[in-house]
This record gives structure tokens, C-alpha cells and sequence, in this order.
């Protein structure tokens, strides 16, 4: 089954890949590089603000980290949370275990209290891009109310996952109930979120000023809708399903069809591709750091 997903993601990612070549050939192809040739400077940009998402996201972990009693806030904890990438392309989030592994290996803690906030952190990046569609929706209704909106739905996803955490005690998914309703966790919720707004505000900076175009709420819901459904739909990485979302919200955007191709191609390369290598580099790096004693198994008090 597997392998059939991984066939079927990269068959669509081939014909979305031909769709805009042959759209980009038929249309007015010179008209599209001579735009991108004269809106070159926005690409730096686009980079800062995909290492910015990057950065968010990996001093989000290595807070969780940290709360669960793991010695994250140092180089060898960046290179851990950045070794994550290298496995991006692994299907339905398997990626998300190599930075325990690596937290094991460097010897900051038995695996156990490790998953326990890989866990946490991934729940509390599905509530951050929750409570930021949230805000991006009402922001495109009423702007002033957006940031409200977005609180509240943290507020009730922290509270429901205390709640859930007192009926997960004493199963393997247990996590502790202390650590969800805390000013730690809403300032963690809030740094996954800026994590998913600098990725979206850097596909607004590459559709901007193209015909058609979207505002930034906009923006930010196609990217980040498009990376949520792409990494549920279980292919590996999104690919091929991350790629058609971003095509199709173009299209709902008028953008022209000869702009498709390169948009998504610069967007996914920015906040995608070229992190991949950069996770082998890190784990490569890691490969070289001292290993500790292994702490003994107990998180810190959840502050």
C-alpha cells in the first residue's frame, strides 16, 4: 500500500510537473521570465523568510524539549531539530522520530521522555496551524477580530488537551496533564504559529505582484492548507499533493497558468527541497558530538 502511495504521489507530481510546462510553453512564456527576471530581489526574501519558519519551529521543539527535561538549548539540540529535514520525504510523518533518536543518542534522555515530547510538540504544531487558519479566515471578514479568534482556539485546544491527557493516564500516550494549560504552551503554540505565518507570508511574497495575486491572509491559508492536507494524505513528503493544493489556490487566486510552474517550483524549493540536504548535514554533524551519560528517565517540573 505503501508503495502504491508513493507511486501515485509521484505520478501526479509528473503530470502537475508537465501540465505547467505544457501551459508554460502555450502561454506567454517570455512575458512570465521577463517578470520573474525584473522581481528577482523578491527571492532573498523568500529564503529569510523560509529560514525563519525553520528557526520558529526548532526553538518551538527545543522548548518542549527542554520542559520534558531534555537539554535541547544548545548547537547539538539545533542540529538535532534541523536533522529532522533530512527525512522529509519519509510518508506520514515519520520524520518527526529522528529527532528523538537524536536527542537518545547524544545521550539527554532515555527514549521515553524524548516520543513524550515529540508528541507534545506535534500537537501543539496541529493547534498552531489550527488557531492560524482560524485568525486567517476571520481576517479576511473582520481583520480586528482575527487575533481573538486565533486565542481562542488556542485557549480551547489547551484545554482540551488537558483534558484528554487525564483519560490518556496510564496508557502509552499518556502526557503529562500539567503541561498543557501554561504560559509555556501558549508562548510554544505561538511560535509554531510564527513558524506557519513566515511560510505563508513567503509564498505571498512570490504572488504578490502577479496578476491576480492574494492578499496575505490569503496567502497563508493556501500554504498552509495545502502542506496540512499534503502531509495527511500520506504521501511521502506531500509530494505531488502539496504541489497540486499550491497549483489549484493559484488558480483560485487568477493567477495566469504560464506563472503556475514557477511559482510552486520556487516555493517548494525555498521552504522544502533544499532542506533535505541540510538535514543529512546536520546529522552528519551530530555524528561527531560527544554523547553524555544518559540522564536519568524524569522530565523537570512542567513550568
Amino acid at each position: 500500500m505503501r508503495n502504491i502511495s508513493r507511486i501515485a504521489a509521484f505520478a501526479l507530481l509528473a503530470a502537475l510537473t508537465a501540465y505547467g510546462v505544457f501551459e508554460f510553453a502555450r502561454g506567454d512564456w517570455e512575458g512570465a521570465v521577463a517578470y520573474w527576471r525584473d522581481h528577482a530581489g523578491v527571492l532573498p526574501g523568500v529564503l529569510a523568510l523560509a529560514v525563519l519558519d525553520v528557526a520558529f519551529e526548532a526553538l518551538a521543539a527545543m522548548w518542549v524539549y527542554t520542559r520534558f527535561g531534555v537539554r535541547a538549548f544548545d548547537r547539538w539540540g539545533a542540529a538535532a531539530c534541523l536533522s529532522m529535514r533530512a527525512g522529509l520525504l519519509l510518508p506520514a510523518q515519520l520524520s518527526r522520530l529522528i529527532r528523538p533518536d537524536r536527542f537518545v543518542a547524544l545521550g539527554r534522555a532515555h527514549a521515553a521522555p524524548c516520543l513524550q515530547a515529540e508528541a507534545a510538540t506535534f500537537a501543539l504544531d496541529l493547534l498552531s496551524v489550527a488557531a492560524l487558519v482560524t485568525g486567517a479566515l476571520v481576517w479576511t471578514r473582520v481583520p480586528l477580530a482575527s487575533l481573538p479568534a486565533a486565542l481562542a482556539v488556542t485557549a480551547v485546544g489547551l484545554a482540551a488537551g488537558r483534558l484528554a491527557a487525564g483519560w490518556l493516564r496510564g496508557t502509552r500516550f499518556e502526557l503529562p496533564r500539567d503541561f498543557w494549560w501554561r504560559p509555556a504552551s501558549f508562548g510554544i503554540v505561538a511560535l509554531e504559529a510564527g513558524a506557519w505565518l513566515t511560510h505563508g507570508l513567503a509564498f505571498w511574497l512570490l504572488v504578490r505582484a502577479l496578476p491576480g495575486g492574494a492578499g496575505p491572509a490569503e496567502s497563508v491559508l493556501a500554504s498552509a492548507l495545502s502542506a496540512v492536507l499534503g502531509a495527511s494524505s500520506g504521501a511521502p513528503g506531500g509530494v505531488g499533493v502539496t504541489d497540486g493544493l499550491l497549483g489549484a489556490s493559484l488558480r483560485w487566486m487568477d493567477v495566469p497558468l504560464e506563472h503556475l510552474a514557477l511559482v510552486v517550483l520556487g516555493f517548494r524549493l525555498a521552504t522544502f527541497w533544499i532542506w533535505i540536504p541540510l538535514g543529512w548535514l546536520a546529522l552528519g554533524v551530530l555524528r561527531r558530538a560527544p554523547a553524555a551519560a544518559t540522564p536519568a528517565e524524569r522530565p523537570e517540573a512542567l513550568a
